[in-house]
């Protein structure tokens, strides 16, 4: 436990967020390093009227799992602080700044687990054109969090500021790796501008300028008309659809009338000739709509376009699931297994899917699960969700407290954070 305090002051010059994330790390691994003390963690739970469950340790490899840490940490603090004392390690107990810091990083990362939740859970709705919004939004979150801890604010006289500052920068270099990649794939440019609750207003922000407003308006245009404008398409055809096309040939034939004058008729209602890519920009957002609904109701209204939103909005926002299937041959194939046939590992794989799929699963997988192989931890993971009511309180208690505070940038934050959860993950009260 080198580096970890051992005191329990409130001297916030020693304090950084390492340090803290340490020290709930190492409490983590305590509650499971043996069935004694993970038998009386559940006790102690259990008089506070909360579901015995582990914390789950934080993953290099992925995003959100420093924010689970964090978050059950603070779910758990009540029953953690009483397990500490009755086990002779109050050293490990945080301190009143250090818990702070704890939450004010929860609620620092918040939006990133909000973004890294709808891209996992994109099997109803692939979400693809949520993309741009989700950069925005973090790549605008980081940086009026950079602007405060660089600037006069309360936020950067507290001691780890230049620490937190130094990791905004090293995630902001790595977010836009991720971002450029969205520059040559059209889909999510297209798949936004198809979505009739975004189109073009995103483009509208003080983030985005006129001129990449129009690339990607005249770029989607020009690959409507490139690829689907008068294209000919696969569509199963009925009898009435026979029936109205043969109608409208024989009402063509029928016409005898003066021949100068359907000349100039003609001429017209081409200068007057709308597509239904300008058609559909023209319609107003619909912004309590889901995609794929509204154009199942309306493709009728664009019959060249709903072929371009059917291309482009199928696509998935991520490939958790491929991964996830990575995840899963990785623990089926083991040292122990080596000679198992591929025809084998593909059974399983397609068995193991139609068992969760059919809500059968054959044991709970924790994130962490091979992290704590390696760790040789005495109690298996035992999951579970924090609740959605102490959820919805506790960031309506931060709320009201950041209202009242003295520190403008922290209640700015929280303000921000209740605002944009209150139709999303956290919906207050």
């Amino acid at each position: 436990m080198a580096g970890l305090r051992t005191d329990n002051t409130d001297d916030e010059d020693a304090i950084s967020f390492q340090v803290t994330f340490e020290k709930i790390r190492e409490v983590a691994k305590t509650i499971r390093s043996s069935p004694q003390r993970w038998d009386t963690f559940q006790v102690i739970c259990k008089s506070y009227s909360i579901a015995p469950v582990t914390i789950p340790l934080d993953v290099p490899t992925r995003w959100s799992s420093s924010y689970d840490m964090g978050e059950q940490y603070i779910y758990l603090a009540k029953p953690i602080n009483r397990f500490l004392d009755d086990c002779g390690l109050e050293h490990l107990k945080l301190t009143t700044s250090e818990f702070e810091m704890a939450e004010l990083l929860v609620v620092f990362l918040m939006p990133f687990k909000r973004c890294t939740k709808r891209f996992e859970c994109n099997a109803a709705e692939p979400e693809i054109d949520y993309v741009f919004f989700a950069y925005d939004s973090l790549f605008n979150h980081i940086e009026d969090v950079k602007t405060a801890l660089e600037g006069m604010t309360a936020l950067a006289a507290i001691p780890s500021s230049s620490y937190l500052l130094d990791a905004l920068y090293k995630m902001e270099e790595k977010l836009k790796i991720y971002y450029q990649k969205t520059e040559l794939p059209t889909v999510y440019g297209d798949a936004m501008i198809l979505n009739p609750r975004c189109k073009l207003s995103l483009f509208e922000t003080e983030t985005w300028s006129e001129e990449d407003a129009r690339k990607y308006s005249d770029g989607c245009r020009r690959r409507f008309l490139e690829d689907y404008h008068d294209a000919v398409h696969d569509v199963p055809t009925n009898a009435n659809a026979s029936s109205s096309s043969s109608s409208k040939r024989s009402e063509k034939h029928a016409f005898n009338g003066d021949d100068e004058f359907q000349q100039a008729l003609l001429q017209r209602s081409a200068k007057r000739f709308r597509t239904d890519y300008d058609r559909y920009l023209d319609t107003p957002n619909d912004a309590w709509t889901q995609a794929l609904p509204w154009w199942r109701a309306h493709h009728h209204n664009f019959q060249d376009l709903r072929f371009m939103a059917r291309d482009n909005l199928a696509v998935p926002a991520s490939g958790c699931a491929v991964e996830r299937q990575f995840s899963v041959s990785g623990r089926i194939v083991s040292w122990e297994r080596s000679r198992l046939k591929g025809e084998t590992i593909s059974d399983l794989m397609v068995l193991k899917a139609g068992l969760v799929r059919r809500g059968l699963k054959l044991r709970e997988m924790d994130i962490a699960v091979e992290e704590d192989h390696d760790l040789n931890l005495a109690m298996p993971p035992l999951t579970g969700e924090v609740p959605k009511e102490w959820q919805d309180s506790w960031w309506l208690k931060k709320t009201e407290k950041a209202k009242r505070s003295v520190r403008p940038f922290i209640s700015n934050l929280m303000a921000g954070v209740a605002d944009e959860c209150e139709e999303d993950i956290y919906d207050e009260a």
